[in-house]
């Protein structure tokens, strides 16, 4: 019988004892653990390497980019002039000068005006009136008197309001042929509007105050500036008021720039045919005017092209007055140096059309700018600045990780301390860094000789001497080449240059199979021999805390036998002496 509680029989609580044999077994587990923890660390650290490693491969490789040394750089010889450049690398260096005496314009069709309906009439609600702008619910004023309008309102409604207001000096009137309201003033006197108009009744019928006449000056009137209706781009054509009395109806084709474009007048919008024509590869945009109420349309491309419209059998080009003859546009019209005058079509020119390499001048604007072209050292300054910031990373990194730091009697090693191959990559970094180019001709074939060195007492690198630099940068850029990526012995390959060996070294330390990685490697299967190690070390000390509580369990029951008899042998009642 196993006892759920150590103890009952022997009164000796033997549970909590093998507790304590069991944690004093454990302990060479926990040196196992520590161990394990300290490589987990290493392996971090050694990934940390292998990634600013990395990143130092990939700021070297920067220097490949051949167009570092051949950038050039535009200056103009008028800012605020619109007309700007932007040069190629192959561009030649020098002084241009263009003298612009024509832009290119694009050629344009522009409708009639007035080609929609009528507003409506008197009777429709002022929500409904087909106007260009809609007119807003609120109070408006003429002659000082305030005249309320709402959206339910009809325009005689709002006439009516205005003769009431007024006190009938004031009538209002709609003629539907002329497209227009009139208001007339018996009085002569005719004043329009007020600061506190929250409608916009009278502009949105194109109402404008006139020069006011004093009262008895006879009637005086006022009529909207221009008709009023507009056409309804969103109804199909033929609802739209295009063609006023004679709508435009059925289906056609127009013909726009050699492109074929179909419609629907019973069935298709306005919209729907100027998003039709816009999409199409007649290459023109053809746009709505509500103000006017007149359609355009505007070739894509610029230049003198003729932009042809054949109308559709309908006559609806010919109704919006778009069937006629085109503006057409003009071409570019430009010189070089005084040369002869040169055209284009469109106003951003290339070496096709005015004849220098690699420059591309975008024009905005008449008048003369002088173009200067020069080599651009900016962006591989930047590359080495790049470059000196990574290099001195992975060595600041490398002092940091290899350290072993001293404090009285407390001593704190980094987690690669000891570990030969890492402490010796900062030299070799340093090394390969500081040595020239063998073959290398002139007198830049190292570092040193465009002002780079290391800060004194250190592996890390700094622009000791900027002029040196700058010089270099400003006049050799061709050796600069040479020495970060140039091909030394002509053999077709670049292994000699600066980038070439650096990327090398770095490749074999951190490929696989190479040091990192082996380093990597081996710490990781010394962590999976010590997870091994203590599995089974655990599984030996479960068979050893089994057969010790399988001993006590018995000796328990062995003491709980002898207790049994014992209290049976006690409880005997023996024979008294006679």
């Amino acid at each position: 019988m196993q006892f759920q509680l150590a103890g009952l029989a022997s009164g000796f609580d033997w549970r909590v004892m093998i507790d304590q044999l069991m944690e004093i077994e454990r302990i060479p587990q926990a040196r196992l653990r520590e161990d394990q923890s300290e490589n987990t660390d290493k392996k971090d650290s050694l990934q940390r390497v292998d990634t600013k490693l990395q990143a130092l491969k990939t700021s070297v490789s920067g220097f490949n980019d051949g167009v570092l040394y051949n950038s050039k750089a535009v200056t103009l010889s008028d800012e605020t002039l619109g007309i700007i450049a932007s040069a190629g690398t192959s561009a030649q260096e020098g002084s241009y000068n263009i003298d612009v005496t024509q832009l290119a314009t694009s050629s344009k069709r522009n409708g009639n005006t007035d080609v929609g309906g009528t507003i409506g009439s008197a009777d429709t609600l002022i929500s409904s009136l087909n106007l260009s702008t809609e007119i807003t619910e609120g109070t408006f004023f003429i002659n000082g008197q305030e005249i309320t309008i709402q959206e339910t309102d009809t325009l005689q409604d709002v006439f009516d309001g205005i003769s009431i207001a007024t006190s009938g000096v004031v009538s209002a009137s709609y003629d539907e042929i002329a497209d227009k309201v009139t208001l007339t003033s018996s009085s002569g006197e005719l004043e329009l509007g007020g600061s506190s108009d929250s409608s916009n009744f009278l502009a949105a019928l194109k109402l404008e105050q006139i020069e006011m006449v004093s009262s008895g000056g006879g009637s005086t009137s006022v009529s909207s500036s221009s008709t009023l209706g507009v056409v309804d781009l969103n109804s199909s054509i033929a609802s739209s008021g295009i063609g006023g009395g004679s709508p435009i109806s059925g289906s056609g084709t127009i013909t726009i720039n050699g492109v074929a474009i179909s419609f629907d007048a019973d069935s298709e919008s306005m919209n729907a045919l100027m998003t039709r024509v816009n999409e199409s590869a007649a290459n023109v945009t053809m746009t709505y005017d509500s103000s006017a109420d007149q359609f355009r349309i505007v070739n894509n491309s610029t230049g003198a092209l003729e932009m042809p419209v054949i109308d559709s059998d309908n006559g609806l080009m010919a109704e919006l007055g778009l069937d006629g003859y085109a503006t057409v546009g003009q071409d570019l019209r430009f010189s070089i140096d005084g040369g002869a005058t040169l055209s284009s079509r469109s106003n951003v020119i290339s070496e096709s059309d005015h004849g220098i390499q690699s420059l591309d001048i975008t024009i905005s604007e008449i008048g003369s700018q002088t173009i200067g072209i020069s080599r651009d050292s900016e962006a591989l300054s930047e590359q080495i600045n790049s470059f000196i910031a990574t290099f001195n990373d992975i060595q600041d990194y490398i002092l940091e990780e290899t350290k072993v730091t001293v404090e009285e009697t407390e001593v704190t090693r980094g987690n690669l301390a000891g570990n030969r191959e890492i402490s010796q990559l900062d030299s070799q970094l340093r090394s390969l860094a500081f040595r020239q180019i063998e073959g290398l001709g002139g007198d830049i074939f190292r570092l040193e000789h465009i002002g780079i060195d290391f800060i004194s007492g250190t592996s890390k690198l700094e622009i000791k001497d900027a002029s040196k630099l700058e010089s270099a940068l400003a006049a050799n850029l061709d050796k600069l080449e040479d020495l970060f990526t140039g091909d030394i012995d002509g053999d077709g390959d670049t292994s000699e240059s600066f980038t070439a060996r650096m990327d090398e070294f770095i490749e074999n330390f951190t490929a696989d199979g190479g040091i990192l990685d082996t380093q990597i490697n081996t710490l990781t299967e010394q962590n999976s021999d010590i997870d091994s190690q203590i599995e089974e070390m655990e599984r030996r000390l479960e068979f050893t805390r089994q057969a010790l509580e399988a001993s006590f369990i018995a000796m328990e029951e062995a003491q709980s036998n002898i207790q049994q008899q014992a209290n049976a042998l006690a409880g005997l009642s023996l024979p008294q002496p006679q």
